[in-house]
């Protein structure tokens, strides 16, 4: 079906070309119907596809869930070695995080209209929930919503916006790394669409679906190690050589 718009168009168009060119463009936009054919036919197979392999997958992750409970502060240490995420978590909510068993994410039906991420929690003293999920929801104009699990706190155990305060990690290795003075655990609530909230939202969801969750082992191991001990008998280099070997340990740090 044709819309108004591009009749519109092409009345202009008759109106601003020759008979030959017009015929000409007719023919382009066959040929640009017909890759438009191809290309949804194209993602249709791609969807099926991936649907068959997150299917094969989930007995995998399944399984990999099942390890890594095993495994004390798995999630915690995960999320706090991970270069964007391990500054969204204050003092306490690490201390909830270390009662994390499982991550799980999980794509709609339709991959395309959006996912879930699913936080599996044993026994704690901080909320009565034992599964908080956010989801992320895409409309077919583009439009983000995000909702989340109401958590139901504990008396007294809802976490306050803390003020920034330095892990005491971090102390003891010299950084002044601040931490987040609202709780992670506000990322749970639910937004109304069209606001800033729902981006941040997006971008925090898209960073464990993209990064943590496909393999959280990258982020278990963290390499903290200082370059004092290479350069403490070598102290003769000029400040451009000191500028150059800062700016490398930042990338070093990421």
């Amino acid at each position: 079906m044709v819309s108004n718009g591009a009749k519109r168009s092409r009345v202009a168009a008759a109106k601003k070309f020759s008979h030959d060119v017009l015929a000409a463009i007719e023919k382009l936009q066959e040929a640009q119907d017909e890759l438009a054919k191809i290309n949804k036919e194209a993602n249709e197979k791609i969807l099926a596809i991936e649907k068959k392999y997150n299917e094969v997958r989930e007995s995998v992750y399944i399984r990999r869930n099942e390890i890594t409970s095993s495994i004390p502060d798995f999630w915690l240490t995960a999320f706090l070695n991970h270069p964007t995420l391990g500054y969204l978590l204050n003092m306490e909510d690490r201390k909830i995080f270390r009662y994390m068993e499982s991550l799980h994410v999980e794509n709609f039906k339709d991959a395309k209209k959006g996912y879930c991420i699913n936080f599996n929690f044993k026994a704690n003293p901080y909320f009565e929930n034992v599964k908080l999920t956010k989801t992320i929801k895409i409309s077919d104009d583009g439009t983000l919503k995000s909702t989340g699990t109401t958590i139901k706190w504990k008396p007294g155990m809802a976490p306050a916006d803390n003020p920034a305060d330095v892990s005491s990690d971090d102390k003891k290795q010299g950084n002044k790394r601040l931490l987040p003075q609202n709780s992670f655990f506000n990322w749970f609530s639910s937004r109304p669409e069209h606001t800033s909230k729902v981006d941040h939202d997006t971008v925090v969801a898209k960073l464990i679906k993209e990064e943590i969750w496909p393999n959280p082992i990258e982020h278990l191991y963290y390499d903290d190690t200082s370059d004092e001990d290479d350069t403490s008998d070598d102290e003769d280099y000029d400040d451009d050589e000191d500028d150059e070997m800062e700016e490398d340990n930042m990338k070093c740090d990421k």
